[in-house]
């Protein structure tokens, strides 16, 4: 029963998509136009370069995909969730959904960035396994913030302040193991880095699922 009401927030989640101003594919637009632009500028990035660049534009378009999270939640709805649905289900669902999207994001961006430069990453395993764990990590803060400024005006300027110093930690982490993922150096300690992130990935859920009553019920 649970799985199914999660199952619907996600399903309904994506429908609203396709009928918001914000929807996901004007973000990935963005996206394309924004990668298309910055390798027309720089001509060829290649190196540390091309990761950081990577990092950066997923970050950005992050927060374009999930800083609307709860915009469309208007008091009468958020009221009708409050009755059907524990709070613990909807965040759920809107992480998993939100990550979805973000997976989706990053492979798109990999490819046009392969179309521009040629050139693909050394470790495929190493780096999508880092990519997986700090795509979970940014969604979790970003959501949250969402969901703590939605009752603001100007919701992604707020969500922008409040998650931007959190994600700085779990991108320097990524950004490393990219770089030893396209073998830029060899670094031994590349499991802990792995095991890091998954641990803020636990302590994020966790605290998220603990908090996020209290921030239903206001």
């Amino acid at each position: 029963m649970v799985l199914k009401r999660i199952h619907y927030i996600i399903a309904k989640d994506f429908t609203i998509d396709r009928r918001d101003k914000y929807s996901f594919l004007s973000s990935l637009l963005y996206l394309a136009a924004i990668t298309f632009v910055v390798y027309k500028v720089f001509n060829n990035l290649n190196g540390p370069t091309r990761i950081g660049i990577f990092w950066i534009l997923l970050v950005f378009t992050a927060i374009n995909i999930v800083s609307h999270s709860f915009s469309y939640h208007s008091k009468k709805r958020k009221l009708l969730y409050y009755q059907l649905y524990k709070p613990e289900e909807l965040i759920i669902a809107k992480i998993i959904a939100n990550v979805i999207k973000l997976l989706i994001a990053g492979v798109i961006l990999l490819g046009l960035q392969y179309i521009f430069s040629e050139e693909w990453i050394k470790n495929s395993s190493l780096f999508f396994m880092a990519y997986g764990l700090a795509v979970i990590g940014v969604v979790v803060i970003l959501t949250l913030s969402s969901a703590l400024s939605s009752y603001a005006q100007d919701q992604s300027a707020l969500v922008s302040v409040l998650s931007l110093p959190l994600l700085i930690p779990i991108l320097l982490i990524a950004m490393r193991v990219s770089l030893i993922a396209d073998r830029m150096f060899v670094d031994t300690a590349v499991d802990n880095y792995l095991m890091m992130l998954l641990g803020i990935d636990i302590l994020l859920i966790s605290l998220t699922v603990i908090f996020i009553p209290i921030i239903w019920k206001s």
